[in-house]
């Protein structure tokens, strides 16, 4: 007999009604759990499948199935106003193609990426960044549209990943401009002395170092620090600019972050770094190299479509 811990025979019925018959199912997929998991989800902003499944004491997977098998939805985005110039497309073309010779299932494990992003105390307890349809069900558009707020509290923090982990989070001074010299001084420094080594040990030597085009970045003072510590870097002159579903930090790790402050109840700038910085020193290294993975393939869908959107609804 097998172990109710893992799976049991049982008669799932679909959303429809139609009965699915016996079926080897994650203990957990009850009708009564499906109706919870159905309200925790169809609505504007749904739980993640965390949250449901820690309330449900399921696992992730079971919710998953019960979400995509027994109602039958499709997870969509929300729509973000960005649009591309084609002399933004082109450049996006020309570049990647250079830049595609650094990626790949091995070459991959040598970049250390890095890129600063705002966090605000709107992150928690806000709107998600996605809703779930069979696509027969009538939307409202508020669903469709995220909701922001004017002058949020906010903090900049700067984070680096690797195949081997994450840096740890550099908290911008709120009363400081990242200029060159705050980026070399109070950051980039850090990283290379600091970061790097813990995460690559004694191949740190062969890391190669990629940021994104912000001023601060591409510097010539910032390029003259990496070269004067001899450090390799992907060239700024084929950087994708206006790519952030290009670039693995914005497409994965700032998501993921933002997701677990939208579930927080941080009320304070310090409680806001404090979630920050636990997240950093506890993320799942799986989670970072499935991102990482995934960016070569990225930047070839951006080819295909000779500079437009990888992420299209």
């Amino acid at each position: 007999m097998k172990s109710w811990k893992t799976e049991q025979e049982a008669e799932v019925t679909s959303e429809s009604g139609r009965n699915m018959g016996i079926s080897k199912v994650h203990i957990g997929i009850t009708q009564d759990n499906v109706n919870k998991v159905k309200k925790a989800v169809v609505k504007k902003n749904p739980d993640s499948l965390q949250k449901i499944a820690k309330k449900l004491q399921v696992s992730i997977r079971s919710v998953g199935r019960m979400i995509h098998q027994n109602l039958g939805l499709e997870v969509r985005k929300k729509r973000k106003p960005h649009d591309l110039t084609e002399a933004q497309k082109k450049q996006r073309y020309e570049r990647g193609k250079l830049f595609f010779s650094y990626l790949g299932p091995f070459k991959v494990r040598h970049i250390f990426t890095m890129d600063e992003t705002w966090i605000s105390l709107d992150d928690c307890n806000v709107d998600t960044d996605q809703f779930w349809t069979d696509e027969s069900a009538e939307i409202p558009e508020e669903w469709k549209k995220k909701t922001t707020k004017e002058w949020p509290k906010k903090v900049m923090i700067a984070i680096g990943i690797c195949w081997f982990g994450m840096s740890r989070a550099y908290v911008v001074n709120g009363s400081a401009k990242v200029t060159a010299q705050y980026f070399v001084d109070e950051i980039l420094s850090k990283v290379i002395h600091e970061d790097i080594p813990r995460l690559y040990g004694n191949s740190a030597k062969d890391v190669i170092f990629h940021m994104d085009s912000a001023p601060s970045h591409t510097a010539n003072l910032t390029m003259q620090h990496l070269k004067d510590h001899c450090v390799k870097y992907i060239p700024k002159e084929i950087w994708m600019a206006n790519s952030p579903e290009l670039a693995p930090l914005d497409y994965g790790i700032n998501g993921n972050l933002k997701k677990i402050l939208s579930e927080r109840k941080a009320t304070t700038i310090k409680g806001l770094i404090s979630v920050i910085k636990t997240f950093c020193e506890s993320y799942d290294i799986a989670e970072i190299r499935s991102t990482l993975s995934s960016w070569q393939g990225r930047v070839q869908t951006m080819l295909d479509r000779h500079g437009g959107h990888v992420e299209v609804e």
